[in-house]
């Protein structure tokens, strides 16, 4: 049985490019339908005298099983390609870790441990929906990629204390938008700034020249930060936030500074 999310996939590059799809699956069903042809003359002259009905039988077998498996060999294959691409697109190289973290790519196994960090004000903060939350748990545990979030996990005791987002600005290759969140249980003792820190230098390490936070006017801790890791205030506008709310959000920019060698 396919994950939900494959199947997904190949509904919507059904939607989205019907001509091309129609395309990739029929191909697949040629690819697989001339053996399963070829053994199936071989099955009415291997045995010319057996029953019509059961000639009939074996063909339409065959039929059913050619579309089955091309189909599925289809799915599989479209989503593994638009995994790719995402990940590609959205995904850090490798692990980022620091004196006390781990930020890694998280597994359906963090799915309860992850679940427990977000709490109503974590949702508030970012201003997400309760059922937002619960679809990007659900998504983790069923295995679904989950590309630009990251889990944040002590290095001591491989507790999964929270998480981080990456993800993609106007510009594709020069920039890219993060945001994060630590759990009731681990607030305070500086795993914040510590994450961001550490996942902003990997972003500039992977080739992209700028580093974009966005921040409620009214969260002073990610401002803290902000200022700590040295970004910069660039803009003030009102935004929506995936809870229906619109807020005055504080954009900052973190460069990397280039010295010329002397």
């Amino acid at each position: 049985m396919f994950p939900t999310w494959r199947i997904a996939v190949a509904k919507a590059t059904f939607q989205r490019w019907p001509r091309h799809a129609t395309l990739g699956l029929a191909t697949w069903i040629a690819v697989i339908g001339f053996p399963a042809a070829v053994i199936g003359g071989g099955i009415t002259t291997r045995f010319p005298s057996a029953a019509t009905e059961l000639i009939v039988g074996v063909r339409l077998l065959l039929v059913v099983a050619t579309i089955l498996v091309a189909g599925s060999l289809w799915v599989w294959r479209v989503s593994e390609l638009t995994n790719k691409e995402t990940s590609a697109r959205y995904d850090l190289p490798r692990d980022i870790e620091t004196s006390r973290l781990t930020l890694r790519r998280p597994a359906p196994r963090d799915a309860v441990s992850l679940e427990a960090t977000i709490d109503d004000a974590m949702l508030d903060s970012n201003g997400w929906t309760a059922r937002k939350g619960r679809a990007l748990i659900k998504a983790i545990g069923g295995g679904h990629p989950t590309p630009g979030l990251l889990v944040i996990e002590s290095r001591s005791d491989a507790t999964v204390i929270g998480g981080a987002t990456v993800y993609s600005t106007g510009d594709e290759t020069s920039s890219r938008s993060i945001g994060w969140w630590i759990g009731a249980g681990h607030r305070g003792a500086g795993y914040a700034g510590e994450a961001v820190a550490a996942l902003v230098d990997a972003i500039h390490d992977a080739g992209y020249a700028s580093v974009e936070i966005g921040t409620k006017e009214s969260n002073l801790a990610v401002q803290r930060i902000c200022d700590k890791i040295g970004a910069t205030v660039v803009d003030r506008r009102p935004q929506p936030l995936p809870n229906g709310s619109t807020v005055l959000v504080i954009w900052y920019e973190h460069r990397r500074v280039v010295t010329e060698p002397t």
